[in-house]
Parts: C-alpha cells; structure tokens; sequence
C-alpha cells in the first residue's frame, strides 16, 4: 500500500511552527507470498508478490495526536498464464493513499483505492495492556454498487483488531465483519463474518533508522470458506 510524499505537505501546513522532532518519515519495501485483504486473497493470479509504501506522520508535542499520510502499492510478480498463445497478460497491480489519525481513543481513517473505492473508517482504541480497536469503515464512493447497479452500496466493514507487543515481538489478532449485503465484497446476505487472522511478526534493529520485520499470519473466512495464510519480509527506513 504505497504512501507518497506529495500528500504529507497537508501535514507539513498543519504542523507549521511546531518542532521538527514531531514530524517522521517511513518508507517501507516488504515481499509478501500472498497478498490478502479483509479475507479476500486478492490476487486473482495467485503467488507471491511485493509491497511499497512512503510517507509522513506527525506526532503532537503531548503525544495526544497523531496523523500520518502515506501512498502504497502492491504489484504481483505473477503474470496471468498465456492462453491460446498469448503473451501474459499485465500482473495485478494495486494503489491506495490513506491518511489517519487518532486522538485520546478515537481515529478517522481515509482511504482511496485507486479506480476503485473510496471509503473513511471511525474507529475507538480501548485504552490497556491489550488495546482492542474497534473501526467501522464505509464505503462513500466509487465502484461500490448495490446488485442492480443502480445506486451507491455504501458497503460496511467492521473489524475488531487486538494487538499485543513485546520488545520487538508483536501479535495481532483480527475479526472482520460485513454489516450487510454487499456486491463489492461479494456477500449476498446480511451480517457476514469475512475475516479472522491471527498475525505474529518480529523486527530485526539493523540501526538507529533501519530495520528489517518479518510476518507471518493465519486464518479463516467463513463468507469466503478460505484458509488464509502468508509470509512476509521488507526493509523499513523510519527516523
């Protein structure tokens, strides 16, 4: 999910006079062998495949607010097989810009997946030891029609995401949910659970600004009735 510079110059605007210290960069290049997404595996040409991100979070000098921006890619090194003779056809390839930010619990989130969807998701972090997140996200624009596309779906997504972390050793555990039927996530009935996984993943301190993460994750989706599972690792560049 690629992140690009360009879009953080509304956070340079925001953080105008305050010191540089609170303003970070982070790029990040991760290798992934299945790209999966809210329980859909959405490579439809299958195996493995690489990610890019770059952008721009700003953190309050009382560490109340947080925002970042950020432009991310996802590009399939698989082409679809030759048919008839045919050369391969393009590798599935996906954009996203999203910016997100949160304050005393609660964060708004924006999403843009380019050609495709807009949505904004509203979301609270209980705080503790174990912070659940609970985030609702809405589909306001885009290809997300009802199944006569006759008008807007306004499709929902709620996930309840619980992460742990210690040291440098973090685990995820995710569950997704439609609230109701939708064409873009391929749910023909009502509430529907789509996504539970279960993400673990270690980062490795080259220096001060370099690091190497590694990931790993496992679930099911009942809408779906898929077994979700992948491997990753990348280079992330913070300071």
């Amino acid at each position: 999910m690629k992140r690009i510079i360009i879009v953080a110059v509304a956070l340079l605007g925001f953080a105008n006079g305050l010191s540089a210290q609170t303003l970070g960069f982070m790029a990040d290049k991760e290798f992934m062998s299945e790209y999966i997404w809210r329980g859909m595996k959405n490579d439809p040409v299958g195996g493995p495949g690489a990610s890019f991100d770059i952008g721009l979070n700003f953190t309050s000098a009382d560490e109340n607010f947080y925002a970042e921006a950020y432009f991310w890619t996802y590009q399939s090194f698989h082409a679809k097989p030759i048919v008839g003779g045919e050369k391969p056809t393009d590798h599935y390839s996906e954009y996203q810009f999203t910016f997100y930010a949160e304050t005393h619990g609660f964060h708004l989130e924006y999403n843009n997946y380019f050609g495709d969807m807009g949505e904004l998701g509203i979301g609270y972090a209980l705080p503790g030891v174990v912070p659940a997140s609970l985030t609702l996200y809405t589909a306001l624009y885009g290809d997300d029609l009802n199944w006569a596309e006759t008008k807007h779906n306004f499709s929902q997504y709620l996930e309840l995401a619980v992460p742990y972390s210690i040291g440098n050793f973090e685990v995820q555990a995710t569950f997704g949910a439609l609230t109701h039927a939708s064409p873009y996530y391929d749910n023909e009935g009502g509430f529907a659970i789509n996504n539970m996984m279960l993400e673990a993943g270690y980062t490795f301190e080259l220096t001060d600004w370099l690091s190497l993460p590694i990931k790993a994750g496992f679930g099911y989706s009942p809408l779906y009735q898929d077994l979700l599972y992948y491997g990753s690792a990348g280079l992330s560049v913070a300071f």
